[in-house]
C-alpha cells in the first residue's frame, strides 16, 4: 500500500486555472510540485509518489509511470468523465480535499501501469470516436 506517511510528494501538471484542481490540491497536505507551462514535464512523473492530474494523457502517463493517480472534480461533466474511463478502477476521484484517500493498492497500481502501457494512440481514438457516436 502507498501511504501519505511513508511517501509525501506529488506533482501537478496543468494550468495554473480554477478548472484543474489546482486550488483543492494545494489543500492537501503533501509536498506539492506544481509545473505549469513546462514543455514535456511529463518525464519528472516517476520522481513522485502521487500524480495529481485530472486530464486524459497526464493521467495516462502517471499510470504508465506507476505513480498513483489523484484527480480532482468541480463538476458533474468532469466527473463523469473521470468515472466512466477505462482508468477509473485504477485512480482516486475526489471533489473535496478534506476527505481525499491517500491509500492505495499497490496491486491496482501496478494493474493500472499494465493497462496504461498498452494504450496506443490509436485505441484513444477508438475511445473518442466511439463517444461521439453516443
Amino acid at each position: 500500500m502507498y501511504h501519505m506517511a511513508q511517501y509525501n510528494r506529488a506533482i501537478f501538471i496543468g494550468r495554473d486555472s480554477p478548472d484543474t484542481g489546482l486550488d483543492a490540491y494545494r489543500q492537501i497536505p503533501v509536498k506539492l510540485d506544481v509545473f505549469t507551462d513546462v514543455p514535456n514535464a511529463s518525464r519528472f512523473i516517476p520522481k513522485y509518489n502521487f500524480a495529481f492530474v485530472s486530464r486524459y494523457l497526464a493521467i495516462l502517463e502517471a499510470l504508465a509511470a506507476g505513480v498513483p493517480v489523484l484527480a480532482h472534480y468541480n463538476n458533474t461533466i468532469k466527473y463523469d468523465y473521470l468515472s466512466m474511463a477505462p482508468f477509473a478502477k485504477y485512480i482516486h476521484i475526489f471533489q473535496d480535499p478534506q476527505k481525499v484517500n491517500l491509500k492505495f493498492d499497490l496491486k491496482l497500481v501496478r494493474q493500472g501501469q499494465k493497462w496504461a502501457r498498452q494504450q496506443s494512440w490509436d485505441k484513444v481514438i477508438n475511445i473518442y470516436e466511439k463517444l461521439w457516436q453516443k
